[in-house]
């Protein structure tokens, strides 16, 4: 028996169609009781670091000491001999990993780095400037509200992309964009269907097909509007992370160490 790569229009119990509502905002963080261990940092433009190395380590970055977000952290390390560094997730930074890094360097130095994209040189506050920081500065959540969830793209270069909400502000409320780089699209969503064999976003213009085959563990996509089926290729998200991020043109701020790279 053959397996086949349908898509059952089914609805799961759950799946929200992103509306007109507002995207949620970062949340309040408290630090009350991590203040003794922060490292206030800032560089040349005012922009502001804040490093909490404790036993669940946070970092936290603004473009200003007016609010700072906090950073997903994807590793650290320390020599033990005074050097430490905190690789972060900047889904700007185009290669490897995306990471932006902060690091404390044997000689006392603080550096921010974007694999010399957008690297600085910082400086340690101390005394009242630190505390003005530490108690006067907003810190939120990560800035990143909304995550990748599929990409694609015709052969004439028109891309087809869904996110959807980060899943600490509720992991829902999908949207779909179709377009060019830099002039994409935003399609009203008028359903969410999901299920062991793929996905299928109906939108007014046409639906976005995503379908799993069990038999050789492929995923293909398919924009179908009216009669027409224009097959798509699928494209990872990870690896295009600069595109969905940076090129596509749909996100602004994101609130990571290397926003401007």
């Amino acid at each position: 028996m053959h397996a086949r790569g349908w898509v059952i229009g089914v609805v799961v119990a759950g799946a929200v169609v992103s509306g007109a509502a507002a995207d949620p905002a970062p949340k309040p963080v408290d630090i009350k009781e991590l203040k003794a261990k922060a490292v206030v940092l800032q560089d040349a433009q005012g922009g502001t670091y804040v490093v909490f190395r404790t036993d669940d380590p946070k970092v936290f970055y603004g473009p200003n000491a007016k609010t700072v977000y906090e950073q997903v952290i994807i590793g650290s390390s320390s020599d033990g001999e005074g050097r430490w560094e905190f690789n972060t997730w900047a889904p700007r930074v185009p290669e490897g990993s995306h990471l932006g890094s902060l690091e404390h360097k044997k000689d006392g130095s603080y550096q921010k780095t974007c694999r010399g994209k957008d690297d600085a040189g910082l400086t340690e506050l101390g005394g009242a400037k630190a505390q003005a920081i530490l108690d006067k500065t907003a810190f939120v959540t990560m800035g990143i509200i909304r995550v990748p969830h599929l990409l694609a793209r015709d052969d004439s270069g028109v891309y087809y992309y869904v996110d959807r909400l980060a899943k600490i502000y509720g992991g829902k409320g999908y949207r779909v964009f179709v377009g060019r780089k830099g002039a994409m699209k935003q399609m009203p969503l008028t359903d969410v269907a999901s299920d062991s064999a793929g996905d299928v976003f109906s939108t007014k213009s046409g639906d976005l097909r995503l379908v799993r085959n069990s038999e050789n563990n492929k995923e293909t996509m398919t924009w179908v509007k009216g009669g027409k089926r224009t097959e798509l290729v699928f494209l990872d998200t990870d690896i295009n992370s600069v595109v969905i991020f940076k090129d596509l043109g749909i996100y602004t701020f994101l609130g990571t160490l290397c926003d401007n790279v």
